[in-house]
Parts: structure tokens; sequence; C-alpha cells
């Protein structure tokens, strides 16, 4: 019989890497769980939750919630309040996502490559849905210069390709100016 293991997304992939002004490492929480609210309830899962995060907002209480998509929200911890499935589904999302934390002083030029929208308009902390490339990505400002990367987890070779190509140039591009 064949024996599983566990794996971190990024096995293999050499994380941290830092190319010029840009510092690109994995990011594992403990846990991530979509909460979607059950028709009629998203007052009742508000009320449970303290709020639900409206799109674009990151919510910081017992919990970090973040706007995932429409009448979505990822939380990222432990202790969701009892009697939380009574009023949303819930789905333990640990496993199928890859994130990486993109840091630095051109963490913004880098991004400005590879996602179609205007970072320098999002205040922080906020969410966005959007594309880096062709990957599917949830985009976390956390400030000016530090960004949450989160991708499916598949993708998580793909995500390090592209970010890792755009830090390159844009370093090199710095180097010469």
């Amino acid at each position: 019989m064949i024996e599983l293991s566990a794996s971190q997304p990024f096995g293999g992939l050499h994380l941290p890497v830092s190319h010029g002004a840009t510092r690109l490492s994995a990011m594992v929480p403990a846990r991530m769980t979509m909460i979607t609210p059950l028709p009629g309830k998203t007052e009742a899962l508000a009320k449970m939750l303290g709020e639900f995060p409206a799109p674009g907002e990151v919510l910081e209480a017992d919990l970090r919630l973040v706007w995932a998509g429409r009448e979505q929200a990822l939380a990222f911890g432990e202790g969701l309040p009892d009697g939380l499935e009574d009023c949303a589904s819930l789905n333990d999302q640990s496993d199928g996502w890859a994130g990486v934390m993109l840091e630095g002083e051109d963490a913004q030029a880098v991004l400005a490559r590879l996602v179609a929208m205007e970072l320098r308009e999002l205040p922080a902390p906020s969410s966005a849905r959007t594309l880096l490339g062709h990957l599917p990505l949830l985009l976390v400002k956390e400030s000016e210069t530090e960004f949450q990367l989160w991708t499916y987890r598949s993708m998580a070779g793909s995500l390090i390709n592209e970010l890792d190509h755009a830090m390159r140039g844009v370093a090199a591009r710095r180097a010469v100016t």
C-alpha cells in the first residue's frame, strides 16, 4: 500500500527569495475556512462574527476575516464561534490554497507587471479578487509595501515563477537607472 505524507505547497521551490528591493516568502496559516452565508442568514452570521466583510474589506477581531468573493469570506485562524454552521456553509480550505508574502520597496512595481489593477488606489488593509497573469488570485494589501498573494495550491509553482521573473525584471531596471 502506498503511504502518503503531507507536504507544503511550496516544497522544493526555494523560498524565501529576494531580488533587488523585494522579498518573497511562503505563508502557512494555521487554518483557513471559507464562510458563505446560508440563504437569509447574512444578518445572523454578521451578528455571530461581530461583522461580515463587505467587498474588499479585511476585518481583524478574534478571527481575521478577508473578503474573498461575492458573499464569501476567508477566516484565518482557529476558534470559529459555536453554532456558526447554523447560518453559514463552512469549508476548511487550509490544504487548497497557497500563499506568499511579497514585501519591499518595489512590491507594487513587481505586481504592476502582473496584475491588471491600480494597487495604489486600494486602502490598506483590503482584499481583491483578480488574476496574476493567468492565475486566479486573492490579493490582500497589508500596507504600501506588503502584499499577501493567495492562489490555488495546484498553481503554487506558476505563482512563484511569475513573481520571480517580475522581481528580477524590476531589480534589473532599478540597477540600470
